[in-house]
Formats: C-alpha cells, sequence, structure tokens
C-alpha cells in the first residue's frame, strides 16, 4: 500500500513539474505597434485588463482605440490598468498587448 501511495505522490508530482514547465507565453493580439504601427516585439508587451469575453475580443478588433481608454493605474504586474477601460467593471481577464519597443510599451505602463 505505502508503495502504491509512494508511486501515485511521484506521479503526480511528475505530472505538475510538466505542466509548470509547459506554460506558454501570451500571445498578443496585435501584430503592428499600435503606436508606431511597426511589427512588434514579442518582449515588449502588456497587459490590459478587461471584465469579459466581449471586451477582450474588442480590445483585439481596436488595439489603438482602447489603449486611448485605458487608464494605467493599477500596482499590479499582470496588468497595466485597474478596472475594465470600456465597461468600468473589475479585471476577471487579461489581454496581451505588443509594441516595437520600449519607448512605445512605456507610453502605457505605470510610473
Amino acid at each position: 500500500m505505502k508503495k502504491i501511495l509512494a508511486i501515485s505522490i511521484a506521479t503526480l508530482l511528475g505530472i505538475g513539474a510538466f505542466a509548470f514547465a509547459a506554460k506558454k507565453a501570451p500571445v498578443p493580439v496585435n501584430e503592428k505597434c499600435p503606436v508606431s504601427g511597426k511589427a512588434v516585439d514579442a518582449d515588449q508587451t502588456i497587459g490590459i485588463g478587461v471584465c469579459c469575453g466581449n471586451c477582450a475580443k474588442k480590445v483585439g478588433k481596436d488595439v489603438k482605440g482602447i489603449l486611448a481608454k485605458v487608464k494605467s493605474d493599477s500596482k499590479d504586474t499582470d496588468t497595466v490598468n485597474s478596472a475594465c477601460p470600456i465597461s468600468g467593471k473589475g479585471i476577471k481577464r487579461v489581454v496581451t498587448v505588443a509594441f516595437c519597443c520600449s519607448k512605445c510599451k512605456g507610453k502605457y505602463t505605470v510610473k
């Protein structure tokens, strides 16, 4: 019985370690920088917090317009905003937006 328990625990730990290692980086919703129009750099991203899937879709369709509404006021490391820029409700999802360089990204990060 102890042997079966030990094997089960080892298996679960192995699966957990694999799942942790397989975590992928978030994919940006845009291919062009919303500031300069140049191709994006996958390392220059921010997270915009939204309240629901519908608002997430709206961000994907109009990144530049939504960024104009984003209030960069969050101390959270996952998002730059503390409320949905569309509805004003609390954040339940994060949409990743990419920029071409750190200068463009800096315009939307908390200072």
